[in-house]
């Protein structure tokens, strides 16, 4: 396979200011718009007393506020999975939360510092804004709930309320999951799992850029257990237009609050399915089994999936042909069989790498491998940029192709 040529991108140098600035105006801009189109108006009045309208709590002892918050953040993987909550915390994480509507539609409760409102940056205004919109929705859904009550199954709340609360310091410290408290903290309902059949019934915006649409794009963790590496990868697949994040069973549960607070916003993104819970499969082999008919589903075949591995040789001895290198892959590709040039990739395990049933699974051939060049004496990379590395390789492919659309981007 011959090697697609590289390409430069001019790239100007951008000052954190200058990042900002245009950041703000694009989410100062959506929030003019989704208030026009909804019909709510937002007075400048309305800022200048941000805590009138909202509950304050006191006592961190006694709050049941403080109570729910203080259990999610204890609990394990199947309790979450009962209460389908998770929380996120911090001025930006929340803030982006909050400025994409489907994020936003999935908080339920807020707790703001009542000293974040005496600082004057920009992103506590950011954020006082886009907190009083969310309020202003959730009313708005309380009451055309209460004269059509139609329940939306898609959501565990039906009315998909925000309630917003003020709390002291120690309030804020009491909610917080971090050593220092960073002024706001958030339960959010955690979103439905990806369906294959609805996402191709309904194509991923995320996936299209005009009338151009990226061929579909898959990251399988297998076993992949750090939640920071999870949180990194989830930020790489929203960047690149994954179209979805699949676990294999035992890896990291991207709804703990570490992921989430790691992925900065992605893990409402980017769709993500976990397949072959120990619950339901006994085996990891039942579970990579299902995994290959659900690729098959989504028009990936057998050889267009590219286990990571750490050299040319595949996987040291279980491998039956060599790895290609990850420049020298046509990610893009359509195969005989597919109109559309679907592919994914598979990310092992920090520091045992891929599992047996992978491994099983490259020595009979029946998927490909990849890796990433390394000088020699480096014995492997992070998984988090290994994989990254990977993806914006494809974006970058993509990039080629669409040479109108690089100047854009």
């Amino acid at each position: 396979m011959s090697r697609i040529p590289n390409r430069q991108f001019e790239s100007g140098a951008k000052t954190t200011s200058n990042r900002w600035f245009l950041l703000s105006t694009h989410r100062s801009l959506a929030l003019t718009n989704v208030s026009k189109q909804q019909g709510i108006r937002l007075s400048s009045s309305l800022w200048s007393s941000p805590t009138a309208n909202w509950e304050k709590i006191t006592n961190h002892q006694t709050s049941k506020t403080v109570k729910l918050f203080k259990s999610i953040h204890r609990a394990n993987k199947s309790k979450r999975a009962e209460t389908n909550l998770t929380v996120a915390e911090g001025v930006r994480l929340v803030t982006d939360i909050l400025s994409h509507e489907e994020s936003r539609r999935l908080v339920r409760r807020i707790v703001v510092s009542e000293s974040l409102f005496c600082g004057d940056g920009e992103y506590q205004k950011e954020l006082e804004q886009w907190l009083r919109l969310a309020d202003e929705e959730s009313k708005q859904r309380k009451v055309e709930f209460s004269t059509n009550p139609g329940d939306d199954s898609q959501y565990r709340d039906p009315l998909q309320s925000c309630i917003i609360n003020i709390g002291t310091d120690q309030v804020l410290a009491a909610c917080s999951g971090t050593v220092s408290t960073q002024g706001v903290v958030a339960l959010i309902e955690i979103p439905p799992q990806y369906d294959h059949l609805q996402s191709a019934s309904a194509p991923n915006k995320s996936n299209s850029y005009d009338d151009e649409i990226i061929p579909p794009f898959y990251l399988i963790l297998d076993g992949l257990s750090d939640p920071g590496n999870v949180g990194t990868l989830l930020r790489t697949c929203a960047a690149s237009h994954v179209t979805a994040l699949i676990l294999l069973p035992d890896s990291c549960d991207v709804w703990n609050p570490k992921a989430v607070r790691s992925a900065m916003g992605a893990s409402f993104r980017v769709p993500v399915l976990e397949i072959g819970s120990p619950k339901y499969q006994k085996t990891e082999e039942a579970a990579f089994d299902k995994l290959l008919k659900l690729m098959g589903h989504c028009g990936v075949d057998n050889d267009r999936i590219f286990a990571a591995t750490m050299d040319d040789s595949g996987d040291e001895t279980t491998a039956s042909r060599k790895s290609i290198p990850y420049f020298n892959v046509d990610w893009l590709r359509h195969s005989d069989k597919r109109k559309v040039g679907a592919s994914a990739l598979i990310l092992g395990k920090e520091g045992e790498g891929l599992r047996l049933p992978v491994r099983r699974a490259l020595k009979q051939g029946k998927i490909s491998t990849v890796h990433v060049p390394m000088a020699p004496g480096t014995e492997s990379l992070n998984a988090a940029v290994c994989g990254s590395v990977i993806m914006f390789e494809r974006m970058r492919q993509w990039l080629c192709n669409n040479e109108n659309k690089a100047e854009i981007y």
